[in-house]
């Protein structure tokens, strides 16, 4: 993840941005994705990320958005499902070609109001993925709870014409929404400021 952001900044495709990403040492979790990531707490991980940043930034709690690719979602306890209910309200989560679990379809859909959802996937890599059970569960929970008015509940399915689709829609998905997330400073009419991506990839 932070690879990929940091090539998207430098080919400006992107706006600037912190990328921090955790990494997992535990290998019991890390051999099982549905138990990476147990209990993820996003406000300790921001805060530790202002402490390693050393004043020579400041994290814009407003504008932090949390993305999480492969394994990040396939733990409804940890992982995603818990950095998107922290006490810091992520402007956004972004949901990479997941496990698509239909809870987690659930949870999503009715997360606060505030935050912007975009769910991405590809179907090349996988052969048992229950794809129409995750979207149509997502749907039918946003029908019933519908996001306020310029806030995202998106649906994005791809087909990456490349050799390894599951990591490239890693860059997919931050090149898509990312600019619309958080405008550069030319759309803004300011100058640029910091912002955050949580990072709960699995490395999956």
């Amino acid at each position: 993840m932070r690879r990929i952001a940091s090539a998207l900044m430098e080919s400006e495709q992107i706006p600037p941005m912190i990328v921090a990403g955790p990494s997992t040492i535990d290998a019991v979790t890390a051999s099982n994705a549905i138990l990476l990531w147990p209990g993820f707490d996003l406000d300790t991980f921001l805060d530790k990320t202002q402490e390693r940043l050393q004043g020579l930034a400041t994290i814009d709690r407003s504008r932090v958005i949390v993305a999480g690719h492969s394994g990040a979602g396939c733990n409804t306890k940890g992982g995603l499902a818990t950095a998107l209910r922290s006490k810091t309200s992520a402007l956004a989560g972004l949901v990479i070609d997941t496990c698509l679990l239909v809870d987690e379809a659930v949870n999503l859909a009715h997360l606060r109001p505030s935050t912007n959802v975009v769910v991405s996937w590809q179907s090349i890599s996988w052969e048992d993925r229950y794809f129409d059970d995750f979207r149509n569960a997502f749907k039918r929970e946003v029908k019933k709870a519908p996001a306020p008015a310029g806030i995202l509940r998106e649906l994005d399915y791809q087909q990456p014409s490349v050799a390894s689709p599951h990591d490239a829609m890693v860059g997919i998905t931050l090149r898509k929404w990312l600019p619309r997330l958080v405008p550069g400073p030319a759309a803004q009419g300011a100058p640029a400021t910091a912002k955050a991506i949580a990072d709960s990839n699995a490395g999956g």
